[in-house]
């Protein structure tokens, strides 16, 4: 059994650095998908029964990754080799950071000492619905209690970009999820082939944000929610249906 216990989500950094100053400590260093994805995942580990060393993590890459810093440094790099002058090519150190995929995951992983299962994925469309399959595998087959699924993204790699990090934690255990105060069980991710490569919108924490929304307007004890994964938010070439169910 797969049991959603808690979740997460940050789109604002300023709320971030005035509310937990701790967080952003922690995180100032690193670019807006990854802030955002790791102000996220501290939240919902509060909520963790097992010791955070021993959650499975799975974590998506951003789609539109990197930031304006490092971008700013390429174009320098590139006007110098047009001009034949690479002198003055000097980066600060934490901007080499942006430019790596599995930033998040790391991060969170040396913040606990985190040995457990790992699981990057993303960089493309619709990853969100395979980080779901492997954390309803892993905890299905008893190798681990709890699993982390987390994601971030940004609209694009530039100073005024929004962008969104969200954080869900999984137990193998029913417990109740805070929200609604009941129990929400994760039933099956099911696929259907239906290419629709030009209908997706990539975006790696879109499509989580999306499910968490249609978990908070259903409000009917019992009954079953099946989550039509729009086609923007799926991989192109499935129809992904999440099936959960609302219990005491």
């Amino acid at each position: 059994m797969t049991y959603l216990v808690a979740a997460a989500l940050k789109n604002d950094l300023a709320a971030i650095r005035q509310s937990s100053p701790e967080v952003w400590r922690q995180v100032r260093r690193y670019n807006l998908p990854v802030q955002l994805t790791l102000a996220a995942a501290f939240e919902v580990t509060n909520a963790a029964s097992a010791d955070p060393a021993r959650v499975a993590v799975v974590s998506l890459a951003p789609c539109q990754p990197g930031s304006a810093d490092l971008y700013r440094w390429g174009q320098v790099v590139t006007a110098g080799m047009v001009n034949g002058n690479l002198g003055d090519t000097r980066m600060n150190p934490t901007q080499t950071l942006h430019a790596v995929d599995n930033l998040a995951m790391s991060a969170f992983a040396i913040r606990y000492g985190n040995h457990a299962y790992c699981l990057g994925l993303g960089g493309a469309a619709g990853q969100a619905w395979a980080g779901l399959e492997a954390v309803q595998e892993r905890l299905a087959a008893g190798q681990e209690t709890e699993a982390l699924l987390m994601a971030g993204d940004q609209d694009c790699a530039e100073d005024w970009a929004n962008g969104t990090g969200v954080a869900l934690l999984f137990s193998a255990s029913p417990k109740p999820y805070g929200p609604l105060g009941q129990s929400v069980r994760l039933v099956a991710v099911e696929r259907q082939r239906r290419p629709h490569p030009d209908s997706t919108r990539p975006h790696a924490a879109a499509g989580l944000c999306g499910l968490l929304s249609a978990l908070a307007a259903h409000d009917r004890e019992g009954a079953a929610l099946s989550y039509a994964v729009p086609l923007e938010d799926s991989d192109g070439v499935d129809a992904v249906t999440v099936r959960m169910e609302v219990s005491r």
